[in-house]
């Protein structure tokens, strides 16, 4: 529980995620419809009419994410559509107060202990269950900030992290202190322990245990994702880059590249998608301010300043001056009445 204090951050941004005040019958829909912006959740339809509980607390600063979560026990997984729609990759380090998670496919566990921490990569596919009453803490990292520090930076989804390992032990409790206190510290007071998190992770990664229960295809796939999302990523605003050049680049099929894209409106809408959030992140830099709109729109694939208004309104429901205005564009699904802010901060993580 952080102290509940005015932040001495100009930059902390807070939401909270409450469904309390929603009629019982549409509680867990919304719940599922909101959380599926990274996970898909299922649930027994028991434990859902006997009283479904969901409630997230969560802030942002710069590209740091930290997510407390409240909610009943529930599966939930992260496909390869999901990951190929949404393209994130951010590491996700989850610690639980009450309760706790388990999966059948972790690496170094399969139960999450007191104490202990569990690694999630946003870029692989995952699988888990949580126990019921939960309360857990997630932080989210950008893959950048991690993945230069690791030895293996792929080789650690659902990783579980021993309690009876010391540094475990430290950064767990370090991560609760940053929670707590994140009201009362300054900027670059918060960047400091943002990296000190990073390089403690580091440590725990590296020297975990290297195996891993993935068959020689799931790690193919893994590795193939992984390729494509990077290849995309370090070309997404050159002018020559299409469907079949990326079929090429990537020694992929043309059909094999539409197929993995198709439920999510193809290559084109995907890219699409992946310019307005870099759009988002442009208008929202102070640094970024004496660029022209025009400038930004050609930086993002647009041929006319006009044509990226009208995507970017269709997509956020503001415009861009809007954005460059201090407006937030509401969350995906927004209409219910919930804060869901933190569907776009994951969105836009750096």
């Amino acid at each position: 529980m952080t102290h509940q204090t005015n932040p001495k951050s100009a930059l902390l941004e807070r939401s909270r995620f409450s469904l309390g005040e929603l009629p019982r019958a549409k509680q867990f829909e919304i719940w599922k419809e909101s959380i599926n912006c990274i996970y898909s959740v299922e649930m027994d339809r028991k434990t859902r009419e006997a009283g479904f509980v969901a409630n997230l607390n969560s802030w942002r600063h710069r590209d740091l994410l930290m997510i407390e979560a409240q909610s009943c026990s529930q599966s939930f997984s992260r496909t390869s559509q999901m990951i190929a729609a949404d393209g994130m990759d951010h590491y996700n380090i989850q610690l639980y107060t009450d309760g706790g998670v388990k999966s059948e496919i972790g690496i170094g566990g399969d139960v999450l202990q007191p104490g202990g921490l569990l690694l999630l990569d946003l870029s692989q596919r995952t699988e888990a269950q949580t126990s019921d009453g939960f309360k857990s803490m997630h932080l989210f990292l950008p893959r950048h900030l991690v993945e230069d520090h690791l030895t293996h930076p792929d080789d650690h989804n659902l990783r579980f992290l021993s309690e009876r390992d010391p540094l475990v032990s430290i950064l767990f409790q370090q991560i609760l202190a940053l929670n707590r206190y994140i009201n009362e510290l300054a900027d670059h007071e918060i960047s400091v322990l943002q990296k000190t998190i990073v390089m403690m992770l580091s440590a725990c990664l590296n020297a975990a245990d290297g195996g891993t229960r993935s068959t020689d295809a799931m790690r193919r796939d893994i590795e193939k994702g992984v390729m494509i999302r990077r290849y995309f990523r370090q070309n997404l605003f050159a002018a020559e880059l299409t469907a079949d050049k990326a079929a090429n680049d990537l020694g992929l099929s043309r059909s094999s590249l539409y197929q993995l894209f198709e439920k999510h409106g193809g290559v084109k809408n995907y890219l699409r998608e992946m310019r307005l959030r870099h759009a988002l992140k442009l208008l929202g830099d102070p640094k970024e301010r004496r660029r022209s709109m025009y400038d930004i729109a050609l930086e993002c694939g647009y041929e006319t300043d006009a044509g990226f208004i009208r995507a970017f309104r269709a997509k956020y429901g503001v415009t861009p001056g809007d954005v460059r205005a201090g407006h937030r564009p509401h969350a995906y699904h927004a209409g219910d009445g919930v804060d869901k802010r933190y569907e776009h901060w994951l969105h836009t993580l750096a």
